[in-house]
């Protein structure tokens, strides 16, 4: 159960009307849902259609009367009221404990009441703890109480603030007048020390705000002064003003009118205090995505170069252990609460709740391999080779978290790629996902083979159909000296090709054709090169690497060397495809292959690895 009260300084501010939507939206939700009204001297609840069952029926005010008239609490439960919430058609259940009958007796109750006798002299602190346990006990099992509370400075507003109160929802209008009368307010229940023992929860909603142009900022400038004298950094809704004949009828927009604007922001309130208690799952969930996104949002770099938030760490660290004490069953708050460690950078934690959500079930290999990632990190590789084994066994996987683990065991088993080989994900491959893993594959000599042999079981799934899947298989097949597939599978024969307008199938022809006769085809290379753009910033290093290669196969060293020049150039951080191994490579394996280049042109012997690795291969059977 848990209590939050809507409190405002002024009234007109629209509090009734935004916790009526409030616990409307929460009852659509699922969630059961207590109204009480506690706004004694003007009731507003019963006003409200679907809350009239409350109109005229016993509540509070005969609550503490009947307790002051026999000095033994009542039972609650005689002055719930059911008010079933029409959905538009389908009943959600809602209950209300009304303010009191609202008859000619009414007032001479209400003011019968002294409230601070009551607390004084007659136990009223027990009184409403009592109630408040009657109402936890009651076998509806309440998930949310709402109170509305009394404007201004009251007894009953302490009541309801300081001693009930799980949360608090601040309503207001941003002028002078309700800022510094609800910074009183505000002050006085900080420093309650039963409010902070309770760690209540304050959250301020700037409320019937004007949806105008703000051209001179005057609106701004009164937000942002609320902000600074309630102390807050973000509004939890904002409410604006709404031009509709729907509020002189007092509709509950979350239901009659679910699609406007007004509704979204009583629905934005709604998952804003939701996210507050630790009860709420669907509340913690969203608690978490929002300090994810705190983390990485807020954190920013004085003038000096120190990391300056503007968010209290303690306070998260202390709602996280909360969370982690109800909910470490849940996989998905888990998953979440080891995003949230990660901004933190508490890795202990992170892969404590890794480990909470892979034994929950869920995102199962994607939490075995963010914890083999961290485990990484911290030198620990047998517990992350074993993380990265769960992955790659697994046929659940998803195809870019296999292509990372596929990147990660390399660096922890030199026989990496019969483990690879194994993983059963290969087979079950989508063709428009091969490619992801290929790539993985294809920045090694000793996996060209595999990922060859992944890409044309693709392409031929794909029917031929697959232009990028075309691409990547023939510099497979070359890269693992498969050079006539290669030269096949671009066009059908030499004289077809030289009437060819791409200039990639035409450069991978000729160096397949050299792979596959021992010796370059000057005219191919001639070919290639009279297909070549003109030089553009937008061409990458891989294409004036090409350039060069054909110009020095075509007896133009000099010009092969500008375009060495530009290539190294161009080679930017990231994976690059290298023409000289036909692997893909880091910066600085690619600066090696063009060195290696400059030296073979200056050398006049031009012998690719590419080439010499497969002949030698060939050779050798």
């Amino acid at each position: 159960m848990f209590v939050i009260t809507f409190y405002s300084y002024k009234g007109g501010v629209g509090r009734t009307m935004s916790l009526v939507n409030v616990a409307s939206e929460l009852a659509k939700r699922g969630r059961k849902v207590l109204v009480i009204d506690f706004d004694l001297e003007a009731p507003g609840i019963p006003s409200f259609e679907q809350f009239s069952a409350s109109e005229s029926r016993k509540g509070i005010v005969d609550y503490v009367s009947e307790y002051m008239e026999t000095s033994v609490a009542p039972d609650v439960r005689d002055f719930i009221v059911d008010a079933q919430l029409d959905m538009q058609g389908a009943k959600a259940p809602l209950w209300v404990l009304p303010a009191g009958r609202n008859d000619q007796h009414y007032g001479t109750k209400l003011s019968s009441i002294d409230w601070q006798d009551l607390y004084q002299t007659r136990s009223g602190y027990l009184l409403f703890e009592d109630l408040k346990q009657q109402i936890a006990d009651d076998k509806r099992g309440f998930d949310y109480i709402l109170i509305d509370s009394r404007t201004g400075h009251t007894d009953v507003g302490g009541i309801c603030t300081r001693q009930l109160a799980d949360a608090i929802a601040f309503m207001f209008f941003p002028n002078r007048q309700n800022i510094s009368g609800l910074k009183t307010i505000v002050d006085e229940i900080r420093s309650d020390p039963l409010v902070e023992a309770k760690r209540t929860r304050m959250f301020f909603c700037p409320s019937n705000v004007p949806d105008l142009d703000d051209e001179e900022g005057i609106l701004r400038s009164m937000l942002d002064d609320a902000a600074k004298e309630l102390g807050y950094d973000e509004a939890a809704a904002t409410i604006r003003h709404y031009n509709s004949m729907s509020l002189v009828g007092q509709r509950v927009f979350v239901i009659d009118r679910p699609k406007t604007k007004l509704a979204a922001e009583y629905r934005r309130l709604t998952e804003t205090l939701m996210s507050s208690n630790i009860e709420d799952r669907e509340g913690v969930l969203l608690n978490l995505q929002k300090m994810s996104e705190d983390l990485r949002s807020k954190a920013r770099k004085d003038t000096k170069g120190r990391i300056v938030r503007s968010f209290n760490l303690e306070e998260i660290t202390a709602d996280l252990e909360k969370i982690n004490a109800k909910h470490d069953h849940d996989g998905e708050i888990c998953w979440l609460m080891a995003a949230v460690y990660s901004k933190l950078g508490d890795f202990a934690n992170e892969m404590e709740a890794l480990g909470g959500a892979i034994k929950a079930g869920f995102n199962v290999q994607k939490a075995h391999l963010r914890r083999a990632l961290m485990l990484l990190s911290l030198s620990r590789h047998e517990e992350a080779k074993e993380d990265l084994l769960d992955v790659l066994n697994s046929t659940e996987t998803a195809p870019t978290d296999l292509r990372s683990a596929i990147e990660a065991i390399k660096s922890l088993d030199p026989d990496w790629i019969t483990i690879v080989e194994e993983a059963p994900m290969l087979e079950l491959l989508a063709p428009e996902d091969v490619g992801i893993i290929s790539a993985a594959l294809q920045s090694d000599e000793r996996a060209v083979t595999l990922a060859a042999r992944l890409l044309e079981r693709a392409y031929s799934e794909a029917e031929g159909s697959n232009a990028r899947l075309h691409s990547d298989l023939i510099i497979s097949l070359i890269s693992s000296g498969q050079f006539q597939k290669a030269m096949d599978l671009i066009c059908a024969n030499r004289e077809q090709l030289l009437s060819h307008l791409d200039i990639a199938d035409t450069f991978n022809y000729a160096m397949a054709d050299w792979g596959q006769n021992g010796i370059p085809s000057v005219d191919l290379f001639e070919r290639a090169l009279a297909l070549a753009d003109t030089p553009s910033d937008y061409l990458g290093a891989n294409y004036f690497q090409c350039l060069a290669l054909a110009s020095a196969i075509t007896d133009a060293p000099n010009r092969a060397l500008n375009f060495l020049n530009t290539a190294r150039e161009k080679t930017q951080q990231g994976t690059i495809f290298s023409c000289w191994t036909y692997l893909t490579r880091r910066r600085t394996a690619m600066l090696s292959d063009l060195d290696a280049m400059e030296a073979a042109i200056k050398s006049g012997e031009i012998n690719p690895p590419v080439i010499y690795r497969n002949r030698k291969i060939k050779t050798a059977h």
